[in-house]
């Protein structure tokens, strides 16, 4: 019988009509099939908790006995939606499956007297047939006599969906907001309350100081962070505050800040004011970018550039630069000191006008050649001097390339070496006179040898000997002549002319193999000789004066020395006191003392091997 616990609210007491759908939907419930039982046997606190949800106009629900029947009034059938209409006198684990644990631990909880509560509890719903996540907020208290005998459980619900889902998305603003921030170098927003002298800020500017973000954002003094402001800065920084607080006007300032870590950062603060509806500065909103990379990279291009200035005006060459196409952009002082033109009046002509008329063409085409290879620049000519006469330049320039490998610049410098030129020079006039009288004194003695020959024939085979010396010295000395170039200055150069009477077309009688050793200018006559007695020995008792000879040279190194091994084959015997004259102690006298070097003969029945060994440095490097 409902009028029991619903007399009141009968039909025929219009009075106090209640249009619930679910007071109807409750009289219209068989609870004599539950394990609730009759309503009318219902303990009154229950009848009382029942009436109290449906007469509120907020979400609520009882929820009966351990098993949580549930009685839900209009409010929250609205809010679960039409497909838990089924809801009523059902347990509320299987009316909500999905959070029946919840619910399962929340009735334990206050059938053991005690409520509990729940703020923003995510729970998914079947709504517009569709599984979505809503959020609610939920206190359950227990239904309970005044012996502490609890029979149900009263439950207040308020959705948060909507509250939740605008945190969210207030929160996914707040990220693309740090990220844009960030991208653009901010570390952070804020907000100065002109009254309270209080800063919110945002990002993780505050951060840097030890103030969390939850203090940032909740605000904090601003002395705290005008402290972290480097001392020599800190009084511009508070006096452009003031002013622009006092004036209305944009404040910008750029300053150095001290972290807990005594680290110094530079950061660049800019703002505008905030009025109110008076017209008065209330607030200042702003942001903060950390500038400490740019600045540190300021400072370093800053330092390199004075270290380059220095540089450049300290060496006593030109110091030039020009851009990709060649075109001149620097000079240091140099230029102007020898050329009497000031950097600023140069014309692209210039360069031509300066530059001698016989070097130009040549000038020209080793440049433009270098500007489309890349290859280093490296030139001698002649360049107009502040009083008019020409002066040899020595002008080597090196490219700059960008990470593609494409040339940005060139670099470069211009060396003044007029004066070893003209050393040069006079040092050619002398040494073509010197070998022009050194010709003349060779010619002479080998006159006067011949013409003592003719006059003492019994002396002919000492003047032979004597004259072919003489040549092999005027050969050598014609090596030093031709030090211009490389080969004949070599020591395969210098075997091929001294061994060339005994080439007989035969090219395997005689083998030079090995390394090619350049020869240094004042050792080729020690070397020349050294090798004019091994022939003559081999040409008179060894390998060359036998039909069947062979001579086979090779030159090896192991760094530190030149090795040149003399290998002469023959057949039949040899006289050993052959080896021991006065040759043979020439060529002793010359390795060890001239040359500092070491030699050894090992002398069979088939052949002659000598070994001499010469200090690398003593000769020069290997040219092959």
């Amino acid at each position: 019988m409902p009028e029991h616990l619903f007399v009141r609210f009968s039909e025929e007491h219009e009075g106090f009509a209640n249009p619930s759908v679910m007071l109807r939907n409750i009289r219209a419930f068989d609870w004599s099939r539950s394990s609730a039982g009759p309503i009318e046997t219902w303990p009154e606190e229950l009848k009382s908790a029942v009436r109290l949800i449906l007469l509120s106009a907020a979400p609520m629900a009882v929820l009966i006995g351990r098993e949580g029947l549930v009685v839900q009034n209009d409010a929250l059938q609205e809010m679960l939606g039409e497909r838990y209409t089924a809801a009523l006198g059902q347990p509320v684990v299987k009316a909500l499956p999905v959070a029946a644990s919840f619910f399962r631990d929340a009735i334990s909880s206050c059938y053991d007297g005690k409520g509990v509560r729940f703020r923003d509890q995510p729970v998914k719903l079947l709504r517009d047939r569709q599984l979505e996540t809503a959020w609610f907020s939920v206190a359950l208290t227990p239904i309970a006599d005044i012996h502490a005998n609890v029979y149900g459980v009263l439950v207040v619900a308020s959705e948060t969906t909507e509250r939740m889902r605008a945190l969210k998305a207030l929160e996914r603003s707040r990220q693309r907001m740090e990220l844009a921030l960030d991208a653009g170098g901010i570390v952070g927003t804020w907000d100065l309350d002109v009254r309270s002298n209080r800063v919110t800020t945002s990002g993780s500017f505050a951060g840097l100081f030890g103030v969390s973000q939850e203090e940032a954002r909740r605000g904090i003094s601003s002395d705290i962070l005008s402290t972290a402001v480097h001392p020599h800065d800190r009084d511009r920084v508070l006096e452009a505050l003031r002013t622009a607080i006092t004036n209305g006007s944009d404040y910008r300032c750029r300053y150095r800040a001290v972290t807990p870590q005594g680290e110094t950062r530079w950061f660049v603060v800019s703002g505008r004011p905030v009025r109110d509806n008076k017209g008065r500065i209330v607030q200042l909103a702003g942001i903060v970018i950390d500038t400490t990379e740019q600045a540190e990279m300021a400072a370093a291009l800053e330092q390199s550039n004075l270290r380059f200035d220095i540089l450049a005006e300290s060496i006593p060459q030109i110091i030039w630069s020009t851009d990709a196409e060649g075109r001149h952009d620097y000079f240091n002082r140099r230029w102007t000191e020898f050329t009497g033109i000031a950097p600023e009046n140069i014309k692209p002509t210039t360069w031509q006008e300066l530059v001698h008329p016989d070097d130009w063409d040549r000038v020209t085409e080793v440049w433009q050649e270098c500007l489309k290879t890349g290859k280093t620049y490296d030139i001698d000519y002649r360049f107009r001097y502040r009083d008019g006469r020409y002066r040899w330049l020595w002008v080597v320039a090196l490219p700059l390339k960008n990470a593609d490998g494409e040339i940005i610049r060139w670099y470069g410098t211009s060396s003044d070496i007029d004066a070893p030129k003209q050393l040069e020079e006079q040092r050619e006039m002398v040494s073509q006179e010197l070998d022009h009288r050194i010709k003349n004194l060779f010619a002479l003695v080998n006159g006067l040898v011949a013409l003592s020959a003719r006059e003492q024939p019994n002396h002919r085979p000492l003047a032979e000997t004597l004259r072919a010396r003489l040549d092999a010295l005027h050969r050598a000395h014609g090596l030093i002549r031709a030090g211009s170039n490389q080969n004949s200055a070599s020591l395969r150069g210098l075997l091929e002319q001294l061994l060339a009477p005994y080439m007989d077309g035969r090219n395997e009688r005689i083998a030079i193999d090995g390394l090619d050793i350049t020869i240094d200018a004042g050792m080729v006559t020690s070397v020349a000789l050294v090798f004019h007695e091994l022939i003559t020995n081999a040409a008179k008792y060894g390998a060359l004066s036998r039909s069947d000879g062979t001579l086979h040279v090779t030159v090896s190194t192991d760094g530190d020395h030149q090795t040149i091994e003399w290998n002469e084959k023959f057949g039949g015997r040899v006289n050993n006191a052959a080896g021991e004259g006065f040759g043979s102690r020439l060529i002793k006298t010359m390795v060890e003392d001239q040359l500092r070097g070491r030699i050894s003969r090992d002398l069979s029945a088939t052949g002659l091997t000598t070994r001499i060994a010469i200090p690398s440095s003593t000769l020069a490097s290997s040219v092959g």
